[in-house]
């Protein structure tokens, strides 16, 4: 499983990088709960809805460390990130810590929940 989270955790990456909403409409759940790093609850079409309106635009998505824990039909990664960019016209670059929750939903890997914390710069 961890080889197929990893390879997801990169369509995601990318996916984030270029606003592909096809993408990330098929990584994430319809029930996904996220929490922002200033403790925002998002919803797949809060998610969505940011990259659609280029609120959110990435110039940089570097995954820096993975850690993969497999729960049965469910794994929970850690990814530590360097990203830069922009949210709402304001700048920021630094260091994130991602905590995301998959779950097989039939024969699907989706993101149902995670949050992200700022690690500075």
């Amino acid at each position: 499983m961890e080889t197929s989270i990893k390879d997801l955790e990169e369509s995601l990456r990318l996916a984030m990088l270029s606003s592909d909403i096809k993408t990330l409409d098929l990584l994430v759940s319809d029930s996904l709960l996220f929490i922002g790093p200033d403790g925002t609850t998002f919803r797949k079409q809060d998610d969505l809805e940011l990259h659609r309106s280029k609120r959110q635009k990435l110039d940089q998505a570097d995954w820096k460390d993975i850690e993969i824990e497999e729960c049965g039909d469910s794994a929970v990664s850690v990814v530590t990130a360097f990203l830069s960019g922009s949210l709402d016209g304001v700048g920021f670059s630094g260091r994130f810590k991602y905590i995301r929750m998959w779950a097989r939903i039939g024969e699907t890997w989706k993101i149902v929940g995670g949050s992200v914390t700022s690690l500075g710069s």
